[in-house]
């Protein structure tokens, strides 16, 4: 799928093979050990490109994906355009996503970005018909007004700061020790339409 002359520079279509199986234990031990230094935004201190792969693996976990994504995982960023740190992370989601993902169940990935300087995300959840939202770091966003958008549309959000959880969103990825650690807000995951397997949340911690 090509995006539109006028749409190339905010959606992005990357088509990549199935992704192992893999115990989600296995997995996340097999990202290996890092030093937080190379995670970037102050907000986030694991790097985009370790978070993308945990967070992939997670979704892979959703029994509900394979009607809410039969054909294809339509996954948004969401930037601020003004915020050089958030900028940097929508890059690094591409990046990440381009070079290093494996799909998700077999189903191919669409990325659009959405910038929320110019963009009211209600719309744009209804606009572009995303299955998954990535939050990058915002500056002066109203968290929680996001995650009623979100869980208005079904859309599950993702994302590597993590007090974003904390204040609404359903998924992230935090430091612990010198390894990523998932963190589920279960009541948001289930408000956005997601239904995530017991495997998944005994190795996470749950956020309320």
């Amino acid at each position: 799928m090509v995006a539109p002359p006028e749409l190339a520079l905010l959606a992005t279509v990357v088509r990549i093979p199935p992704m192992p199986r893999l115990p989600l234990a296995l997995f996340v031990l097999a990202t290996g050990a890092f030093s937080a230094r190379r995670a970037g935004a102050q907000e986030m201190d694991v790097p985009v490109a370790i978070q993308m792969s945990v967070l992939l693996k997670v979704i892979s976990f959703d029994r509900q994906l394979p009607l809410r994504a039969p054909k294809e995982v339509v996954l948004g960023i969401a930037f601020q355009s003004g915020n050089r740190a958030s900028v940097i992370a929508r890059d690094e989601v591409r990046q990440a996503i381009a070079a290093a993902c494996d799909g998700v169940n077999g189903v191919p990935i669409r990325v659009e970005a959405i910038d929320l300087d110019g963009e009211p995300v209600a719309a744009a959840l209804k606009r572009r018909a995303l299955t998954h939202l990535y939050v990058t770091p915002l500056r002066a966003a109203d968290i929680r007004a996001l995650a009623a958008a979100t869980r208005a549309a079904r859309v599950t959000t993702l994302t590597g700061v993590p007090s974003y959880v904390a204040r609404g969103l359903a998924i992230g990825v935090v430091l612990r020790g010198e390894r990523p650690h998932i963190l589920v807000n279960l009541d948001a995951s289930r408000l956005e339409g997601a239904d995530l397997a017991a495997e998944l949340l005994k190795l996470a911690t749950i956020v309320k």
